[in-house]
């Protein structure tokens, strides 16, 4: 529990430090949403790459957690097998939402990359599991994992139109489930 608690809060506070520095790099160079008037409402050009500062955040919270004077060490290191296999999914919806940012993907591109992702999550792991133990358990619970984590990847692509939307439900989400 004090290491998911450490874990989140070094991760929080390294979102408040990168955050304005990817911000202000991203503006330089000209990578920004511009407002259309319609779904993209902003005031002003934004830059498009805010989960590069996200994704940071959460794999340098890992190191910084270790040079703590706190001993997580062990705990972390019987974490690390599950954390390498969620990572390689979670690389991949980073790696498809940041070059949907900077080069504009189809849609169809970006579903594939969510659903080879939410396949490599299932089989790290995080399923939905209806039946189990049941011979019947893969005909039901491969499809249902997989829809509902490339249902509440969309979601969140969705209402990340306005700024701070999928940022505040994003959080409630996480207290929530803390």
């Amino acid at each position: 529990m004090y290491l998911i608690l450490g874990l989140g809060f070094v991760a929080f506070i390294l979102s408040l430090i990168l955050t304005p520095l990817v911000r202000d790099c991203f503006r330089k160079l000209g990578v920004v949403d511009h407002p259309d008037g319609g779904r993209k409402r902003h005031g002003s050009p934004i830059p498009r790459v805010g989960g590069i500062a996200i994704a940071l955040s959460y794999v340098m919270a890992f190191g910084v957690v270790l040079l703590l004077p706190f001993n997580y060490n062990a705990e972390v290191s019987r974490a690390m097998p599950s954390v390498w296999k969620i990572f390689c999914a979670a690389g991949l919806v980073f790696a498809t939402g940041l070059f949907d940012d900077l080069v504009g993907y189809f849609p169809w591109q970006k579903l594939v990359g969510q659903l080879w992702a939410a396949m490599i999550a299932y089989f790290a792991g995080v399923r939905i599991e209806i039946l189990p133990h049941h011979p019947l358990n893969l005909l039901w619970n491969v499809p249902l994992s997989i829809l509902w984590l490339v249902g509440c990847t969309n979601a969140f692509n969705l209402i990340d139109g306005l700024d701070g939307l999928a940022a505040g439900v994003g959080l409630f989400a996480t207290v929530t489930m803390l």
